[in-house]
């Protein structure tokens, strides 16, 4: 009966759905009164969704967008024309020559103007049609930049969520792994007491009973990292408690595709959105500098305004006796200008050049960190796509070792039953099994981790898609 419960304990299993990730914050759980809030359950679709809301690199790419449109706009009124409208008091005192009396009296003159006006630039070295062209070049380019980010954070929950599986996994094959060990000891011990094997043999797996103990506390400790992880990726409330509910895998296809690594190089270039966006700020910078070589050009503009006044001393022409009303004088005193304005630069102290070089620079720089990307997606395609070949083969590999594994440990634990096998033997025969299904286990995951992985690169990784097709 005991050889029985061990066979059915080590048969290997498909891996199947994962349960509630009950292992979140053991340590806190274990010193948490009894009174304590029930954990919040959250999916991997809520974990993408609060990822997107909260992450402080999403958030910033996103301000980056609406900073460059405000740019765009503040570039187009500068064509628009100014209005202005001004006033101002004034109150004077001082002796002055009267001609009526002849002689010099102290008085005190009080006066208000009023005026409204306008101007518009006609031509000034078309700096503002190149300034309008780099503003609306950089918001593509932000906005690229942003769709990028989103993919980022949707990656780095997928790879996190991929990571606790599989150690969730680890944690469950170690656990069955203990259950094996203990019922061997079990096992063991009967057959000291009845003198069919040595005491060594029960103190050495006493032994292995720990380590398998050990090794499923190991296990049980990473995947609190791994929560620990995602609890700082999707910026929750450290003080909460989170129950992370894992995706099931069970009907994930496991059959590798067939990549060729010149069409995903040439579908990556076409389609990274952070590889256009480093295209428009090249596109941009080099409005950029059409924008600095405009000064050297004549510029044109049109003013006009018109104003009024109002003084204390202004006399009326009909009764010169008396001051005029006030609005009478706003009448009398009213008046506006046309002006037609050219400026010819000749020497700026060598702005112009200092402006043009800093720009030329700039656009150059731009041009770098686009080559720079453009080796950087090479490299990470092709080696992207090398991890995935090797990942399809340890998925081959893993699952003849797997099976191998499981028909060496039945049959060492038939000698060992019989007497024809030592304990040694048996031990090695069930870590080397242990082994294998961790090994399967890695290779299911990794697998799937580099097929996101290629997505990733090639820059077609959809946020609003599960996980797993």
């Amino acid at each position: 009966m005991i050889t029985l419960c061990i066979r059915l304990l080590l048969t290997p299993r498909r891996v199947r759905p994962v349960p509630v990730l009950w292992l979140l914050g053991m340590g806190l759980l274990l010193a948490a009164p009894a009174t304590a809030q029930q954990a919040r359950q959250i999916t991997f679709n809520e974990a993408v969704r609060l990822a997107l809301e909260r992450n402080p690199a999403l958030q910033r790419a996103a301000n980056s967008v609406d900073l460059q449109q405000i740019q765009v706009a503040s570039s187009r009124a500068n064509y628009y024309p100014t209005l202005n409208f001004s006033t101002s008091g004034r109150q004077s005192y001082g002796r002055t020559f009267s001609q009526e009396d002849l002689s010099f009296v102290n008085q005190t003159t009080k006066s208000a103007n009023f005026s409204l006006g306008t101007s518009v630039t006609l031509f000034d070295g078309f700096a503002r049609r190149a300034s309008l062209e780099e503003a609306k070049l950089g918001l593509e380019a932000r906005d690229l930049d942003y769709q990028r980010q989103r993919q980022a954070v949707v990656f780095n929950v997928m790879s996190a969520y991929l990571q606790l599986i599989e150690r969730q996994e680890q944690v469950r094959i170690q656990e069955e792994n203990l259950e094996a060990q203990q019922l061997l000891l079990d096992q063991i011990e009967e057959f000291v007491r009845v003198g069919a094997r040595p005491i060594s043999d029960q103190f050495q797996q006493q032994a292995q009973v720990a380590s398998a103990e050990l090794a499923l506390l190991n296990a049980q400790r990473l995947v609190q990292i791994s929560e620990a992880g995602l609890i700082q990726t999707l910026q929750l409330d450290p003080f909460g408690r989170y129950a992370f509910v894992a995706p099931s895998v069970e009907e994930a296809p496991f059959v590798p595709d067939t990549f060729d690594v010149q069409s995903l190089l040439q579908q990556a270039f076409a389609r990274r959105a952070d590889l256009q966006a480093r295209d428009y700020d090249i596109r941009a910078a080099r409005s950029a500098i059409q924008v600095a070589k405009a000064s050297i050009w004549p510029s044109l503009s049109l003013s006009g305004g018109y104003g009024t006044g109002w003084n204390s001393r202004f006399r009326d022409p009909e009764n010169p006796a008396q001051t005029a009303a006030f609005f009478d004088q706003l009448d009398q005193q009213r008046g506006g200008s046309v002006s037609l304005s050219l400026s010819l630069p000749i020497f700026d102290r060598f702005a112009t050049r200092n402006n043009t070089q800093r720009a030329e620079v700039q656009y150059e720089n731009a041009r770098l960190e686009l080559e720079s990307l453009q080796q950087d997606i090479a490299v990470q395609v092709r080696q992207a796509y090398l991890d995935y070949q090797t990942a399809a083969k340890e998925l081959d590999v893993t699952e003849k070792q797997l099976a191998a594994a499981e028909l060496s440990l039945e049959a060492e634990q038939e000698r060992y039953n019989v007497g024809a096998s030592t304990l040694v033997e048996l031990t090695q025969a069930q870590a080397n099994y242990v082994r294998a299904a961790a090994d399967r286990v890695s290779a299911r995951y990794g697998f799937l981790f580099q097929e996101k992985l290629i997505e990733y690169y090639l820059g077609v990784l959809d946020p609003s898609q599960p996980l797993f097709r």
